[in-house]
């Protein structure tokens, strides 16, 4: 009996595509069979035999990571968006990627492209070493930049700058119809997790013997962080020494917040400068903020207002900024051909 003749349509559903965005404090990949999953990047280990038969598993990740973090010694192997450079930091990221494109079921399909992306300036080991984390699990990758997926992912190639700020870095990038080059991005360290420890200082220097964890701190930003109008209430429980203690911290993670600000404002500022005269109207009227520190409350607002002495500016967020990475990157990865990626095999 004859085989039926393959169309077309059979042989690309052999093939996955993933947009990878392999993030410091989370990490999310989209699938292009409309799977889409969020995981914090934190890999969790069992301290000993004891919490091995506890936890009947040798590794745990993300939220069941940190809800037995005390019987685990925990990992986050991911520093300013790259992977961190030692071996147990390594084999933890190696981990975690495998969990990370386990969960859009790739063994359904022949073979797995994938786009992943960094911050804007990484070093060629840093690279290496994220591509590593890849081997065995995808057959062929591409690495772009978190603002560039961004960019292409809205549809805004044609003549913008993305603003990703993330947990481990800030990047910037003018996008003017092509990949941006070198000259194009630019990257700064104050990011989430730098504002996660300013915020923890400024508690502590109030509330003096407060017991707090950066954790604690990251929960409350998300939930609370502000940089516009008066002072909000945010209510919270502090231990201090060892006594419950509900306050009030509103003011202090708007003050926190508002410390980035002028820092990203900066860099802002020097990629415009250094863009063609001609092409700087442009980039100043469709600036946008995308990742996590897009979400904080008037940060669009406000740094308009921060960049306003360069002229006219138009200052926008993303919708969706925990996704909106990783979606940009799975669709970059159906639409460039097979020649632009890496075999990894």
């Amino acid at each position: 009996m004859a085989r039926p003749q393959q169309t077309v349509g059979d042989i690309m559903s052999d093939r996955l595509y993933v947009g990878i965005d392999l993030g410091t404090y989370q990490s999310t990949i989209a699938s292009s069979d409309g799977k889409m999953k969020t995981i914090e990047t934190i890999v969790g280990r069992p301290k000993d035999p004891v919490a091995r038969n506890f936890l009947k598993k040798d590794v745990l990740f993300g939220d069941d990571a940190l809800k037995h973090k005390l019987a685990c010694n925990l990992y986050r192997p991911m520093a300013a968006g790259v992977t961190q450079d030692d071996e147990e930091n390594l084999a933890a990221a190696k981990a975690f990627v495998t969990h990370l494109i386990d969960t859009v079921e790739p063994e359904e399909y022949d073979e797995v492209f994938g786009v992943i992306c960094s911050p804007s300036h990484v070093s060629f080991t840093d690279k290496s070493n994220l591509v590593a984390t890849l081997r065995g699990q995808v057959n062929a990758i591409m690495v772009v930049t978190e603002p560039f997926a961004t960019a292409y992912g809205i549809n805004e190639i044609a003549g913008s700058i993305v603003v990703d700020i993330g947990a481990g870095t800030t990047d910037i990038a003018r996008i003017h119809g092509t990949f941006p080059t070198e000259e194009d991005q630019l990257t700064i360290q104050e990011a989430g997790d730098w504002l996660d420890l300013e915020i923890k200082d400024l508690i502590s220097k109030k509330y003096t013997g407060a017991q707090i964890t950066k954790d604690m701190v990251r929960k409350w930003k998300e939930e609370f962080s502000y940089v516009v109008g008066d002072n909000r209430e945010c209510m919270v429980d502090l231990s201090v020494d060892g006594k419950n203690q509900t306050v009030d911290i509103g003011d202090l993670i708007k003050e926190g917040c508002l410390m980035i600000v002028p820092l990203v404002g900066n860099a802002i500022k020097r990629i415009i400068a250094t863009a063609d005269p001609e092409y700087q109207p442009i980039l100043r009227n469709n600036i946008i903020l995308s990742g996590g520190g897009s979400g904080i409350d008037g940060i669009a607002e406000v740094m308009a207002g921060e960049i306003s002495d360069i002229g006219d500016v138009t200052v926008t967020c993303v919708e969706e900024p925990v996704e909106r990475v990783a979606a940009g990157a799975l669709i970059l990865a159906q639409d460039m051909p097979d020649d632009e990626y890496t075999a990894i095999n």
